[in-house]
């Protein structure tokens, strides 16, 4: 486990990271706080989102944290419920987010036919190749679209197919560059990104699903 900064410790911390951008001053405010992170995952788990998604938020959470908190007005005494509220908060926004698009993951749920008539479930489109879904994603879509879909992904989903597929002006990366990204394995990221797919395709955030089924 990691130990707890002090006061002052974390004061200069952060004048180190703030001002000369030192990184490892970063990775201890990070790191000797992460125990709140966890914290706070262990709280939400449960009500939607894995462990790893719930603490990919809360890092993100507190990473914004540590680059607003006002260390030059603020006493740095009120730095750690600053960065509680801001972890805590943040894993909520992910949870809103999952729940309001939760039913998109009842994959038994009918969505249409297929070429052939017969009924097509979100789990039969789990199975296909992921390449081939995003590619029929955005050749029915405008960029614009692409990226207002996005918008129904948690904020782990949205970071993997952002890596994945090279949607932030940056190049495309494969599963095991995203994996060792994340600190977990291959597998977990694909699952991951099949699921973030099956959001994309949803009826509320594109068109019909059957308007993206292809040959």
């Amino acid at each position: 486990m990691a130990r707890r900064l002090s006061l002052e410790e974390t004061s200069k911390c952060l004048i180190a990271w703030r001002e000369l951008q030192d990184d490892d001053a970063l990775t201890l405010l990070t790191v000797c706080n992460s125990g709140l992170v966890g914290y706070f995952a262990k709280k939400y788990f449960g009500k939607g989102l894995t462990f790893d998604e719930l603490t990919s938020a809360g890092n993100e959470g507190l990473i914004k944290a540590i680059n607003k908190f006002n260390y030059k007005e603020i006493d740095v005494q009120f730095f750690s419920s600053y960065i509680s509220t801001a972890i805590e908060n943040s894993m909520k926004n992910e949870l809103k987010k999952y729940n309001k698009h939760s039913h998109v993951l009842s994959f038994d749920q009918p969505i249409g036919q297929n070429k052939d008539g017969d009924e097509l479930k979100i789990e039969d489109l789990i199975g296909t190749d992921a390449e081939e879904l995003i590619e029929n994603v955005i050749a029915d879509m405008k960029i614009d679209i692409v990226r207002e879909a996005l918008q129904c992904l948690t904020s782990r989903e949205k970071q993997i197919i952002l890596l994945r597929y090279g949607l932030d002006d940056a190049h495309k990366k494969t599963q095991e560059e995203v994996a060792k990204m994340f600190g977990c394995s291959i597998p977990t990221i694909a699952k991951q990104e099949q699921k973030a797919l099956v959001k994309m395709r949803h009826p509320k955030n594109t068109r019909k699903i059957k308007d993206f089924i292809d040959e």
